[in-house]
């Protein structure tokens, strides 16, 4: 396993409207940069697919800046476990965080009104607009506002429930570097991760 620091910033809140932004946005306006580690485990399986810890440095990063950590049950029918959860002035949240596959967005916000019927106030999708993939790099942010568009378009669940989810947005930079992440970056990470000293 082979490891990369990285770093989050330029977050983004849409849709601007609706009752989750309006509680959150207070919080979330507060982040600035968020640092993880990005793991290359095995680059001959699943086209050397990076891993990162993003998903734990996230919800420390939100703590830090007032959160408080939370935890609910879900009814038994319901299987999925949302990443994490958190309290900000006297609401819970419930947070996914897709950072890979677009083809599962939909899925995370069918999910969120899962966690909203299972009694949280809100729920949080984290996406990054840059995840480096052997086909190019992905808008998982601009993907998912499309599919959040089409669900308030076509009825996809109820405007209230709708304006109980928030999208949050980020770019992903390779850490001591000023360069986003790209399909270079996953490459290079790949093939250091090949090597037989490896990186540690």
């Amino acid at each position: 396993m082979t490891s990369f620091p990285a770093y989050a910033t330029g977050f983004e809140l849409q849709p601007k409207t609706g009752a989750a932004f309006q509680h959150l946005s207070p919080l979330l306006s507060l982040l600035t940069r968020v640092e993880f580690v990005l793991q290359v485990k095995n680059p001959a399986v699943n086209q050397g697919q990076m891993v990162s810890d993003f998903d734990s440095k996230l919800e420390l990063a939100l703590q830090e800046l007032g959160a408080a950590p939370c935890s609910f049950r879900l009814p038994r029918d319901i299987p999925q476990e949302f990443d994490f959860a958190f309290t900000f002035n006297g609401r819970s949240v419930a947070v996914e965080i897709e950072k890979s596959n677009q083809e599962k967005i939909l899925r995370d916000i069918l999910k969120c009104h899962m966690y909203l019927h299972a009694g949280a106030d809100f729920a949080l999708v984290a996406l990054p607009r840059n995840y480096p993939h052997t086909k190019g790099v992905w808008n998982l942010f601009d993907f998912g506002l499309q599919r959040f568009n089409e669900c308030q378009t076509y009825g996809f669940g109820t405007p209230a429930n709708l304006g109980r989810i928030l999208l949050l947005g980020f770019d992903q930079f390779e850490a001591g570097t000023s360069g986003l992440l790209s399909q270079n970056t996953r490459e290079r990470m790949r093939a250091e991760a090949a090597e037989p000293s490896g990186r540690p």
